[in-house]
Order: structure tokens, then C-alpha cells, then sequence
């Protein structure tokens, strides 16, 4: 079935189905109280599994094979032309052994219609959020970039890792790169270690954290910047973003937006990485 297809008929036809025959199941006790859509909810499932991801439809949420629960909820539309909507939805996820307490992030999207819209949120958040969500609950992260700080090195055996999984970053600027290069490069790594500082109480904590992180600058210079933490605003950072943004090179309107996890780890990442296979870390 094609993702294109209306939300309405993606949801009916799943139902005649999968839903009749299916074996009911306990909800997750994070997902109890939230208002889930169920049409939302499968789109999200035609995304995932238009990008071969093995989950299964369960209850009133979807559970993927590696463990993480997913659930969406509709939050706004907004038509801003006849054939132009802005939406907005919200995908809450949990997991029972990284985040059993659930956290969430809202889709921001334009499209021609309401659905084309809340599908292509959908599709983005599938494309950056997730990578980071699936890394951040493995032991070894595939996909993502990591910082890795060590919390406790004066006992070999209560020493944690504070981990900082960086999911891909979506980057557009409207006028070709300058001649003038950025200082330090522009990586994964960037939107987060420039506003760091903001973020020093929180790393103190084993919290499992997910962190939007936003910053833009319009062609006449103005210095826009978003943070959230588990789906609420974090102003701490923002003003640390926006002094990062204005270092940039003149490209004209140009933005930059990352999700980042962070967790603790008795595991070193890094150490991992020294490990050959077949052979026996020294």
C-alpha cells in the first residue's frame, strides 16, 4: 500500500485486515492517558514499513522489533492556502529498558493537503528522530556519531559513560557555500557542542534525555533558535544557539536542525570500537 494513500483509507483498510483477526494486547501504561490518534498512528506504521522496518501494530500503539513503542498524536493544522496546510503532530515514544517513562517530539510539516503534510512530518521524523532513538538503545550505536564522557573514573567497577548519540542533521542554506570557510567546519557534532554549556546540569544526571536543537538566520541577518528537552521548550539554550548561528558564513536564509539523545552507558562506546572481531580486548 502506498504511503500516498489518504490517512483515512490507510487506517480502514488496515483494520479490514490485520485488526480484526489480531490478538488484543495490554496497552503500555506511558500511553494510557494519551490522546492517540489511531489513523496517525498508522500512517506511521506504512512509513516504517515502507523503510523495511520490522514492527508489529499493538493495541493502540506500534512495537518495533528492537523494543521501542511508538504512538502519534494530532496536534494542529493550520490552512494557510487553498492548496497549502501547515500541521503539526506529536510522536511519543518509550522503551522498557532505556526511557520505560516515555518521551515525546512534535512533527512540524507543510503540504498541499492535511495529509500530504502529516505524512511528510511522518517520513522526516523517520528519516533523523528514529536513527538516534534506535541507536540510543543499543549497547554498540550503528548509524549515529557519539560524544562519549566518562562520569566516574576513580573506580574502575561504578564507573558510567554519559553518551551523546547525534542523529543526522537536515541543513539548508539558499545561496552557494562562501569562499570564506566556517572556523571549525560545520558536522554532527556542532549545533550541540556550541550550546553545550546550556545543557551542564542536565549531563550531571543518568536522565534519558531527547533534545531538539534548531538555529536559523534569515538574509537580512535575523537570528531565529528552537529548543526543546523531551518535548518541552529548554530556553536555556537558545541564546547559545542564535551566538552560533551568527558566526555563520553569509549563505542567505540557511537553517540547521539535529535531534540528539543522551544517555548513561556502563559501556564505553569508544572501547567497543577497539574490540576486533574473533579477538579479545587487551
Amino acid at each position: 500500500m502506498s504511503v500516498t494513500t489518504s490517512i483515512g483509507n490507510v487506517f480502514k483498510n488496515f483494520r479490514d485486515k490485520f485488526v480484526s483477526g489480531s490478538v488484543s494486547q495490554p496497552a503500555s501504561t506511558v500511553f494510557t492517558h494519551l490522546n492517540i490518534d489511531a489513523e496517525l498512528t498508522l500512517a506511521l506504521f506504512e512509513v516504517l514499513t515502507a523503510e523495511t522496518i520490522k514492527l508489529k501494530w499493538q493495541d493502540n500503539y506500534l512495537a518495533l522489533d528492537e523494543g521501542l513503542l511508538l504512538a502519534v498524536e494530532r496536534v494542529e493544522t493550520v490552512a494557510l492556502a487553498e492548496d497549502k496546510c501547515r500541521t503539526c503532530t506529536r510522536i511519543y515514544a518509550s522503551h522498557a529498558e532505556y526511557f520505560p517513562q516515555g518521551l515525546s517530539e512534535y512533527q512540524h510539516a507543510m503540504g498541499a493537503t492535511e495529509s500530504e503534510a502529516m505524512l511528510e512530518g511522518l517520513r522526516t521524523w523517520v528519516k533523523m528522530d528514529l536513527l538516534a532513538l534506535l541507536d540510543a538503545t543499543r549497547e554498540q550505536p550503528l548509524n549515529c556519531t557519539v560524544i562519549e564522557m566518562n562520569t566516574s573514573a576513580e573506580a574502575a567497577e561504578s564507573s558510567s559513560f554519559r553518551q551523546v548519540i547525534l542523529g543526522p542533521v537536515a541543513h539548508l542554506a539558499s545561496q552557494p557555500e562562501h569562499k570564506k570557510k566556517e572556523a571549525h567546519p560545520f558536522c554532527p557534532c556542532c549545533l550541540f557542542t556550541e550550546s553545550m554549556p546550556a545543557f551542564h546540569d542536565l549531563l550531571q544526571t543518568s536522565d534519558f534525555l531527547g533534545i531538539r536543537l534548531f538555529a536559523s538566520r534569515d538574509n537580512d541577518g535575523k537570528l531565529a533558535a528552537d529548543c526543546r528537552v523531551n518535548g518541552e521548550d529548554f530556553f536555556p539554550a537558545i541564546e547559545h544557539l542564535k551566538q552560533y548561528a551568527e558566526k555563520w558564513p553569509q549563505r542567505g536564509l540557511e537553517f540547521r536542525k539535529q535531534y540528539v539523545v543522551v544517555r548513561t552507558s556502563k559501556h564505553s562506546v569508544n572501547q567497543a570500537q577497539l574490540v576486533q572481531p574473533g579477538k579479545a580486548q587487551l
